[in-house]
Protein backbone atom coordinates (compact mmCIF):
# COMPACT_ATOMS: atom_id res chain seq x y z
CA UNK A 1 0.00 0.00 0.00
CA UNK A 2 1.69 3.66 -0.93
CA UNK A 3 2.22 6.05 1.91
CA UNK A 4 -0.63 8.22 0.45
CA UNK A 5 -3.23 5.82 0.46
CA UNK A 6 -1.61 4.92 4.45
CA UNK A 7 -2.48 8.80 5.20
CA UNK A 8 -5.89 8.96 3.93
CA UNK A 9 -6.89 6.01 6.41
CA UNK A 10 -5.14 7.59 9.16
CA UNK A 11 -6.81 10.43 8.06
CA UNK A 12 -10.25 8.92 7.91
CA UNK A 13 -9.43 7.35 11.08
CA UNK A 14 -8.93 10.21 12.98
CA UNK A 15 -12.17 12.09 11.59
CA UNK A 16 -14.13 9.18 12.53
CA UNK A 17 -12.51 8.52 16.15
CA UNK A 18 -12.84 12.40 17.35
CA UNK A 19 -16.55 12.26 17.16
CA UNK A 20 -16.62 15.46 14.97
CA UNK A 21 -19.93 15.62 12.77
CA UNK A 22 -18.11 17.64 9.71
CA UNK A 23 -20.47 19.99 8.18
CA UNK A 24 -21.22 19.16 4.18
CA UNK A 25 -20.23 22.38 2.79
CA UNK A 26 -18.80 24.70 6.05
CA UNK A 27 -20.60 27.18 7.30
CA UNK A 28 -23.55 27.83 9.69
CA UNK A 29 -27.11 27.98 9.79
CA UNK A 30 -30.11 28.34 11.83
CA UNK A 31 -33.11 25.99 13.22
CA UNK A 32 -36.91 27.33 13.79
CA UNK A 33 -40.41 26.07 15.03
CA UNK A 34 -43.38 26.41 16.58
CA UNK A 35 -45.43 23.75 18.83
CA UNK A 36 -48.93 23.85 19.46
CA UNK A 37 -50.92 21.97 21.15
CA UNK A 38 -54.32 20.11 19.56
CA UNK A 39 -57.06 19.95 21.80
CA UNK A 40 -58.57 21.10 25.02
CA UNK A 41 -56.16 21.80 27.84
CA UNK A 42 -56.79 22.28 31.64
CA UNK A 43 -56.37 25.85 32.58
CA UNK A 44 -53.04 25.73 35.40
CA UNK A 45 -54.14 23.91 38.70
CA UNK A 46 -53.63 26.40 41.85
CA UNK A 47 -51.04 24.96 43.86
CA UNK A 48 -51.52 24.15 47.49
CA UNK A 49 -49.42 27.44 49.37
CA UNK A 50 -49.09 26.15 53.15
CA UNK A 51 -46.42 27.61 54.31
CA UNK A 52 -45.71 32.13 54.04
CA UNK A 53 -49.45 32.80 53.14
CA UNK A 54 -49.71 35.97 53.96
CA UNK A 55 -46.63 36.62 51.56
CA UNK A 56 -46.90 34.09 49.19
CA UNK A 57 -51.03 34.55 48.18
CA UNK A 58 -51.02 38.47 48.79
CA UNK A 59 -50.95 38.78 45.07
CA UNK A 60 -53.58 35.78 44.24
CA UNK A 61 -53.06 32.37 43.90
CA UNK A 62 -49.56 30.76 42.97
CA UNK A 63 -50.53 27.92 39.68
CA UNK A 64 -49.15 25.76 38.62
CA UNK A 65 -46.79 26.48 35.46
CA UNK A 66 -45.85 22.88 34.46
CA UNK A 67 -48.17 23.13 31.33
CA UNK A 68 -48.35 26.50 29.69
CA UNK A 69 -50.31 26.72 26.60
CA UNK A 70 -51.33 30.47 24.98
CA UNK A 71 -55.50 30.95 24.32
CA UNK A 72 -53.99 30.12 20.78
CA UNK A 73 -52.97 26.75 21.21
CA UNK A 74 -49.00 27.43 21.61
CA UNK A 75 -46.92 25.45 23.89
CA UNK A 76 -44.67 27.02 26.20
CA UNK A 77 -41.07 25.48 27.60
CA UNK A 78 -40.45 22.78 25.40
CA UNK A 79 -36.90 22.15 25.42
CA UNK A 80 -34.93 21.56 21.79
CA UNK A 81 -32.11 20.04 22.59
CA UNK A 82 -29.25 18.49 19.45
CA UNK A 83 -28.69 15.11 20.12
CA UNK A 84 -24.83 13.94 20.57
CA UNK A 85 -23.49 10.44 21.04
CA UNK A 86 -21.35 10.73 24.06
CA UNK A 87 -17.84 10.74 22.29
CA UNK A 88 -19.31 13.22 19.61
CA UNK A 89 -18.11 17.03 19.58
CA UNK A 90 -19.39 19.62 17.60
CA UNK A 91 -17.86 23.06 16.49
CA UNK A 92 -19.61 25.76 18.35
CA UNK A 93 -19.63 29.28 16.43
CA UNK A 94 -17.49 32.36 17.81
CA UNK A 95 -20.78 34.10 18.79
CA UNK A 96 -21.34 31.89 21.38
CA UNK A 97 -17.91 32.53 23.31
CA UNK A 98 -19.69 35.98 24.62
CA UNK A 99 -22.53 34.27 25.57
CA UNK A 100 -20.79 31.75 27.66
CA UNK A 101 -19.38 34.80 29.93
CA UNK A 102 -22.85 36.01 30.86
CA UNK A 103 -24.68 34.88 33.76
CA UNK A 104 -28.35 32.64 33.44
CA UNK A 105 -30.30 34.18 36.14
CA UNK A 106 -32.96 31.80 38.12
CA UNK A 107 -35.38 33.93 40.41
CA UNK A 108 -37.33 33.96 44.15
CA UNK A 109 -40.47 35.91 42.38
CA UNK A 110 -43.79 35.84 44.50
CA UNK A 111 -43.15 32.33 45.52
CA UNK A 112 -42.40 30.78 42.13
CA UNK A 113 -39.27 30.68 40.27
CA UNK A 114 -38.52 32.80 37.58
CA UNK A 115 -38.07 31.74 34.73
CA UNK A 116 -39.93 28.42 35.40
CA UNK A 117 -37.64 27.17 32.83
CA UNK A 118 -33.98 27.65 32.34
CA UNK A 119 -30.62 26.66 29.69
CA UNK A 120 -27.36 26.68 31.40
CA UNK A 121 -24.13 25.54 29.84
CA UNK A 122 -21.17 23.65 31.77
CA UNK A 123 -19.29 26.42 33.75
CA UNK A 124 -21.46 29.07 33.10
CA UNK A 125 -22.47 31.09 35.90
CA UNK A 126 -25.74 30.47 37.10
CA UNK A 127 -26.75 32.95 39.54
CA UNK A 128 -29.86 31.99 42.24
CA UNK A 129 -31.64 35.31 43.39
CA UNK A 130 -34.28 36.08 46.17
CA UNK A 131 -36.32 38.63 45.27
CA UNK A 132 -39.34 38.17 47.87
CA UNK A 133 -39.51 39.57 51.15
CA UNK A 134 -38.88 36.13 52.86
CA UNK A 135 -36.25 33.34 52.76
CA UNK A 136 -36.33 30.37 50.37
CA UNK A 137 -33.94 27.26 48.94
CA UNK A 138 -32.94 26.54 45.91
CA UNK A 139 -32.19 22.93 45.68
CA UNK A 140 -30.68 22.04 42.32
CA UNK A 141 -31.26 18.16 41.51
CA UNK A 142 -30.24 16.84 37.99
CA UNK A 143 -29.22 13.34 37.14
CA UNK A 144 -25.31 14.62 36.58
CA UNK A 145 -25.72 17.42 38.79
CA UNK A 146 -26.91 18.73 42.60
CA UNK A 147 -26.33 21.77 44.02
CA UNK A 148 -28.51 22.94 47.59
CA UNK A 149 -28.32 26.96 48.31
CA UNK A 150 -30.23 28.65 51.03
CA UNK A 151 -30.91 32.07 49.72
CA UNK A 152 -32.47 34.98 52.42
CA UNK A 153 -34.60 37.98 51.29
CA UNK A 154 -32.34 39.71 48.82
CA UNK A 155 -29.68 37.17 48.44
CA UNK A 156 -27.89 36.16 45.32
CA UNK A 157 -25.40 32.94 45.09
CA UNK A 158 -23.89 32.04 41.93
CA UNK A 159 -23.27 28.52 40.85
CA UNK A 160 -21.50 26.31 38.34
CA UNK A 161 -23.09 23.20 37.25
CA UNK A 162 -20.12 21.29 35.66
CA UNK A 163 -22.10 18.10 34.30
CA UNK A 164 -23.88 17.71 31.07
CA UNK A 165 -27.05 16.45 31.35
CA UNK A 166 -29.35 14.01 28.67
CA UNK A 167 -32.33 15.56 29.78
CA UNK A 168 -33.35 18.54 31.64
CA UNK A 169 -33.70 18.10 35.53
CA UNK A 170 -35.61 19.87 38.54
CA UNK A 171 -35.01 22.71 40.59
CA UNK A 172 -36.63 23.28 44.25
CA UNK A 173 -37.58 24.79 47.31
CA UNK A 174 -37.15 22.69 50.17
CA UNK A 175 -38.81 25.28 52.13
CA UNK A 176 -41.99 25.65 49.93
CA UNK A 177 -42.72 22.26 48.66
CA UNK A 178 -44.65 23.67 46.09
CA UNK A 179 -42.15 25.56 44.02
CA UNK A 180 -40.38 24.32 40.94
CA UNK A 181 -38.63 24.80 37.70
CA UNK A 182 -36.51 22.96 35.62
CA UNK A 183 -33.33 23.04 34.31
CA UNK A 184 -31.40 22.30 31.17
CA UNK A 185 -27.45 21.62 31.24
CA UNK A 186 -25.03 20.84 28.40
CA UNK A 187 -21.56 21.26 26.98
CA UNK A 188 -23.03 22.61 23.68
CA UNK A 189 -24.74 26.22 23.24
CA UNK A 190 -27.14 24.01 20.45
CA UNK A 191 -30.36 23.79 22.90
CA UNK A 192 -33.90 26.21 23.25
CA UNK A 193 -36.89 26.85 25.27
CA UNK A 194 -40.35 27.37 23.27
CA UNK A 195 -41.54 31.13 24.48
CA UNK A 196 -44.48 31.65 25.16
CA UNK A 197 -46.19 31.97 21.27
CA UNK A 198 -44.54 28.38 21.10
CA UNK A 199 -41.45 29.71 19.44
CA UNK A 200 -37.74 28.55 19.13
CA UNK A 201 -34.69 29.68 17.63
CA UNK A 202 -31.03 27.89 17.30
CA UNK A 203 -28.68 30.01 15.81
CA UNK A 204 -25.24 29.74 14.02
CA UNK A 205 -25.52 25.47 14.16
CA UNK A 206 -22.69 23.85 11.90
CA UNK A 207 -23.86 23.07 8.25
CA UNK A 208 -24.34 19.24 8.06
CA UNK A 209 -26.19 16.81 9.26
CA UNK A 210 -27.35 16.45 13.15
CA UNK A 211 -30.19 15.23 15.31
CA UNK A 212 -32.27 17.79 17.86
CA UNK A 213 -34.66 16.30 20.92
CA UNK A 214 -37.81 17.92 22.18
CA UNK A 215 -38.86 17.26 25.64
CA UNK A 216 -41.77 18.90 28.01
CA UNK A 217 -41.86 18.40 31.82
CA UNK A 218 -45.30 16.61 30.95
CA UNK A 219 -44.69 14.13 28.33
CA UNK A 220 -40.93 13.63 28.55
CA UNK A 221 -39.74 12.86 25.04
CA UNK A 222 -42.52 14.22 22.53
CA UNK A 223 -42.23 11.21 20.43
CA UNK A 224 -45.77 11.95 19.46
CA UNK A 225 -44.85 15.32 18.03
CA UNK A 226 -46.18 15.71 14.33
CA UNK A 227 -44.06 17.26 12.03
CA UNK A 228 -44.86 17.63 8.74
CA UNK A 229 -41.85 15.71 6.61
CA UNK A 230 -40.17 14.28 9.31
CA UNK A 231 -40.57 11.07 11.20
CA UNK A 232 -39.81 11.46 14.44
CA UNK A 233 -38.01 8.93 16.86
CA UNK A 234 -39.46 6.93 19.94
CA UNK A 235 -36.97 9.17 22.21
CA UNK A 236 -38.56 12.43 20.48
CA UNK A 237 -35.83 12.78 18.02
CA UNK A 238 -35.34 14.20 14.15
CA UNK A 239 -32.60 14.41 11.58
CA UNK A 240 -32.10 18.11 10.56
CA UNK A 241 -29.77 18.91 7.25
CA UNK A 242 -28.82 22.43 8.06
CA UNK A 243 -27.27 24.24 5.33
CA UNK A 244 -24.64 27.13 5.58
CA UNK A 245 -26.79 30.63 5.49
CA UNK A 246 -30.27 29.43 5.69
CA UNK A 247 -32.53 28.73 8.11
CA UNK A 248 -34.29 25.71 8.65
CA UNK A 249 -37.86 26.75 9.55
CA UNK A 250 -40.01 23.15 11.16
CA UNK A 251 -43.25 25.32 10.91
CA UNK A 252 -46.13 24.48 13.04
CA UNK A 253 -44.98 21.27 14.87
CA UNK A 254 -48.06 19.92 16.67
CA UNK A 255 -49.01 17.46 19.98
CA UNK A 256 -52.30 16.23 20.98
CA UNK A 257 -53.14 17.20 24.41
CA UNK A 258 -54.00 13.85 25.66
CA UNK A 259 -50.26 13.28 25.17
CA UNK A 260 -49.25 16.25 27.71
CA UNK A 261 -50.43 13.76 31.22
CA UNK A 262 -47.30 12.75 32.30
Amino acid sequence: MSIRWILCWVTLAFVMASGVAQAEDGGWGHLSGRFQVVGEVAAPAKKSVDKDQSFCLKDGDVLDENLLVDANGHLQDVFVMMFLRPDEKVPVHPSYDALLDQAVVLDNVRCRFAPHAVFVRTGQRLTLKNSDEIGHNCHIITFANEENVNLPSGGSVDVRLKNPDRTPGNVVCDIHKWMDAIVLVREEPYAAISAQDGTFRIENIPAGSWKFQFWHKKAGYLSKLEIDGYEIGRRGEIDVTIADGAELNLGTMKIGAEHLNK
